[in-house]
C-alpha cells in the first residue's frame, strides 16, 4: 500500500504527540496553587508546578523557626513568655506573660501545635525581638538557597512581604533533616512540655500531620493554614532507602494532593527517569468537613475515614514502687528538659517510628542516670 506524504506526516504527528500526551496525564493532579517534589539526598527536583512563585507560607515558616532554634545550641535554656509573644494570634497554646518555658518545649509546641505564641517566645529569646529574629531567618534561608524566600515573623501568620515558594521550602526543610532533633521531634504524635514557672504545669501536645502513621510510609511534616495561604504541607517520606520531600502551598485537598505528589514521586524512579503513568493510587478519604475559619487556626480538616495507626517505640520509666516517685522523676525529667507522660507509675517519653531513633534517647537519658527500657507501643 503506497502512503501519501499528507498521510506520513499525519502519521509523524500523531507520533509526536501522544508520548507528549502520556507524559501530561501522568502527571499528579493537584488542587495546589503550587507543589514540588524533591530527592532529599541529591537535591534534584523531580516534578515541579509553579515552584519558584513566591506565595504566603503559612505556618511552614516555622520550619525555619525550628532549625535557628535547634542550632542555636540553647534548648534547654529556660526563657521568658512576654505580654507581645502571648497576645500573639491563634493558632496558640494559651502561654501567660511571666510564665517560663525550655526553648525544647516550645520546640516540640512549634512543630506539632504550630503555636504561634511559642513561636513568638522563642524569637524573642533567641534575638531579642521577632524582627531581628527574622533578620536570622532570611540569612540562614539565602545560607540554604532558599532566594526568593523572604520572612518577617517567626510564624507564618499573614503579613506584607512575607512569602516562599515551594522550591524555598523543599529546600530548608531538605537542610532541616541533616539535624536530628528536627526529625525526633516531627516523629512525635503526642507528648506533654512543662510550663516552669510561677508553679509546674504540664501541657499537652498533638502533631496536626494526618499521615504521620497510617498511610504507606510515614510521613514527616509541618502543616499551615491561612485564608490567604489556604492549606499548605512540607514533608518527607522514605521508601527502599530512598527519601522524597513535597512542598504544597494553596491547597483545598491538602491530603490528597501530599497522597498523589508521594505517589507519583516514588512511582518515577530516580530523579533524571522519564515520567510513567501512576499506578495503584491510594484512594482518598471522603472529606467530612472543612474547619480552620481562623486567621492562622491550623487545624486541618476531618478525615471520615480515621486510618489505623502504624506501631511505634517509645521510652519507658518505671514501673516505680509508688506513684509519688513517678511524679518526682517526671518533674526532674521536665527540669533537664525532657517531656514524660505519666500512665500509672510508668512514664513514657517520645514517639519513634523505629528502634534506633528510640535507642538514641534512651542512650542520652543511661548518661543521665536513668534506666529507661525501650519499648513498642501500637
Amino acid at each position: 500500500m503506497t502512503v501519501s506524504r499528507t498521510q506520513w506526516l499525519a502519521w509523524a504527528l500523531l507520533v509526536a504527540i501522544v508520548p507528549a500526551t502520556a507524559a501530561k496525564a501522568s502527571s499528579p493532579r493537584l488542587t495546589a496553587r503550587a507543589a514540588i517534589i524533591m530527592d532529599a539526598t541529591s537535591g534534584e527536583v523531580i516534578w515541579d508546578r509553579n515552584g519558584s512563585q513566591p506565595l504566603p507560607p503559612a505556618s511552614t515558616t516555622k520550619i525555619m523557626t525550628a532549625i535557628l532554634a535547634i542550632e542555636s545550641g540553647r534548648l534547654d535554656e529556660s526563657v521568658r513568655v512576654s505580654e507581645l509573644a502571648a497576645e500573639t494570634a491563634p493558632s496558640k497554646i494559651n502561654l501567660k506573660p511571666g510564665q517560663r518555658l525550655r526553648l525544647r518545649s516550645l520546640l516540640y509546641a512549634l512543630l506539632l501545635n504550630s503555636a504561634n505564641d511559642a513561636a513568638g517566645v522563642m524569637a524573642e529569646g533567641l534575638a531579642g525581638s521577632e524582627e531581628d529574629f527574622a533578620d536570622l531567618m532570611n540569612a540562614k534561608a539565602r545560607e540554604i538557597g532558599a532566594t526568593t524566600a523572604h520572612f518577617v515573623n517567626p510564624h507564618g501568620l499573614t503579613a506584607p512581604g512575607h512569602h516562599a515558594s515551594a522550591r524555598d521550602l523543599a529546600l530548608i526543610f531538605r537542610y532541616g533533616l541533616r539535624l536530628p532533633t528536627f526529625r525526633e521531634v516531627l516523629e512525635t504524635r503526642s507528648t506533654e512540655v512543662a510550663v516552669e514557672s510561677p508553679s509546674i504545669h504540664w501541657i499537652s501536645l498533638h502533631s496536626h500531620n494526618r499521615l504521620l502513621s497510617g498511610y504507606t510510609y510515614p510521613v514527616i511534616g509541618k502543616t499551615g493554614y491561612t485564608r490567604p495561604a489556604r492549606r499548605c504541607f512540607v514533608g518527607a517520606a522514605s521508601q527502599d532507602d530512598r527519601e522524597l520531600i513535597i512542598a504544597i502551598l494553596g491547597a483545598t485537598d491538602l491530603w490528597g494532593d501530599a497522597r498523589r505528589l508521594f505517589a507519583y514521586g516514588f512511582s518515577v524512579g530516580e530523579p533524571s527517569s522519564p515520567p510513567v503513568v501512576m499506578a495503584g493510587m491510594l484512594p482518598i478519604p471522603t472529606r467530612l468537613r472543612q474547619p480552620a475559619t481562623a486567621e492562622g487556626d491550623d487545624e486541618e480538616a476531618v478525615d471520615e475515614v480515621r486510618l489505623k495507626p502504624r506501631g511505634h517505640y517509645a521510652i519507658q520509666l518505671g514501673p516505680y514502687r509508688k506513684r509519688r516517685a513517678a511524679l518526682a522523676t517526671r518533674v526532674g525529667l521536665a527540669h533537664r528538659g525532657y517531656t514524660a507522660v505519666l500512665a500509672g507509675r510508668m512514664l513514657r517519653l517520645g514517639s519513634f517510628s523505629n528502634r534506633v531513633r528510640a535507642e538514641r534517647l534512651a542512650k542520652r537519658l543511661r548518661t543521665s542516670g536513668y534506666q529507661p527500657m525501650v519499648v513498642a507501643v501500637r
